[in-house]
């Protein structure tokens, strides 16, 4: 009878070790669960209410991500500071195949009571600014925003730089929610059929980031650009 009984304590002990492992396992699922949850409703969702955004970018030539010229900035939005980039070109300032923009975001301000739109002028004989063409604004944000005109050199052809602009002004109760920004590239002058396929950054919600690679149709020495304002209220 003993041997019988301690037999039987012998059988039943890896169950209970499976039962206790499997309880502590379920446990644990779900502290994570919790925690994980935790964390998602604490997060503070990145948009205009508590978010700055800048435009950055840069071009390039002789095939993607080659000849890379410098990374240029516009000024932060909510500093309302209205200044031009630096003239942006390729590596060595001669037309141009490519180009990235990029939606950089921080904390420190906002974007609550101010309208934005985008400037954007192009230029030829390298970094000059000579030789400019006119300048072309986006929609505001209080608009809607939406695409510039097309925006070319003095001759809308094969220019050599690029600059931009994030044009402020004072808007009580406007609170753009998110944000992103677009570009597209054009060649024989503003020509319909030689568009290339639009670029878009991600969302300031998403934490912002670059645009790919914005060419014409052939990515061989583009005349126009545009870009593109979208926004969310």
């Amino acid at each position: 009878m003993k041997k019988t009984m301690t037999k039987r304590y012998i059988n039943l002990f890896p169950k209970l070790v499976l039962s206790i492992f499997i309880c502590l396992t379920s446990c644990q699922s779900n502290l994570d669960d919790e925690i994980e949850t935790s964390i998602e409703n604490n997060v503070e969702k990145a948009t205009g209410a508590n978010r700055d955004i800048k435009l950055n970018f840069y071009l390039g030539d002789n095939g993607l991500g080659n000849q890379q010229g410098s990374v240029e900035s516009t000024g932060w939005v909510a500093n309302k500071q209205n200044q031009w980039s630096e003239w942006g070109g390729d590596s060595n300032f001669y037309d141009p195949d490519w180009i990235v923009l990029n939606l950089v975001t921080r904390t420190r301000k906002n974007l609550k009571n101010l309208d934005f739109r985008i400037a954007i002028q192009l230029s030829d004989g390298g970094s000059s600014g000579n030789n400019a063409g006119t300048v072309r604004y986006t929609p505001w944000a209080s608009q809607g925003g939406g695409w510039s005109s097309w925006a070319t050199d003095s001759n809308a052809y094969d220019f050599d730089a690029v600059r931009f602009m994030i044009q402020t002004r004072p808007y009580s109760g406007l609170t753009i929610e998110d944000v992103r920004f677009g570009i597209q590239l054009t060649d024989d002058g503003t020509s319909s059929s030689k568009k290339g396929i639009p670029e878009y950054t991600p969302w300031l919600s998403e934490g912002g980031g670059s645009t790919g690679y914005a060419g014409d149709s052939n990515f061989y020495d583009p005349d126009a650009i545009r870009v593109k304002l979208e926004i969310i209220r």
